[in-house]
């Protein structure tokens, strides 16, 4: 009964600190790569796809 205990906190800890690292990792990287106004912008933003590149020699 203990040892299912101890087993279950462990792994809850051990889930509990994967996503907090993943968490802290994606702000991280987000803020330091992010520009300015996207991170202001929080709702849906507009994709455009370059299609056709004209290359002039």
């Amino acid at each position: 009964m203990i040892y299912r205990l101890m087993i279950g906190t462990m792994i809850f800890g051990i889930a509990g600190l994967t996503v907090g690292m993943a968490e802290s990792t994606f702000r991280h990287y987000y803020q330091k790569h992010a520009d300015f106004e996207d991170m202001k912008n929080t709702g849906v933003q507009e994709v455009v796809l370059v299609n056709d590149v004209e290359v002039e020699e």
